[in-house]
């Protein structure tokens, strides 16, 4: 497990792929990353612009750059206050 305090870009995705749904624009904001064995841990700061962002209803997927440029995207699960799990895609080898 690794926990990397710093900034990230954060895109979330609201509805069902395929489904008529929203998606927010890159904003750049400070985090707590940390991998986890099946997913990462996210923990936006501070509280309130978490809680703002992900207590909207239909929140399915977010997209995070790392400021090394690495990219992870995925679904969005167990949504908590300024915190959620992100289950990274698989890319096919």
């Amino acid at each position: 497990m690794s926990l990397n305090p710093g900034s990230i870009e954060l895109t979330l995705i609201y509805g069902k792929p395929g489904e008529l749904g929203r998606t927010t624009e890159p904003q750049t904001f400070p985090a707590l990353l940390q991998r986890l064995h099946s997913c990462f841990s996210v923990l936006l700061l501070p509280a309130e612009i978490g809680v703002a962002l992900l207590k909207a209803p239909g929140l399915t997927r977010a997209r995070i750059k790392q400021s090394d440029g690495t990219l992870i995207e995925g679904t969005v699960r167990c949504v908590q206050q300024n915190y959620f799990e992100l289950v990274e895609d698989h890319q096919p080898a």
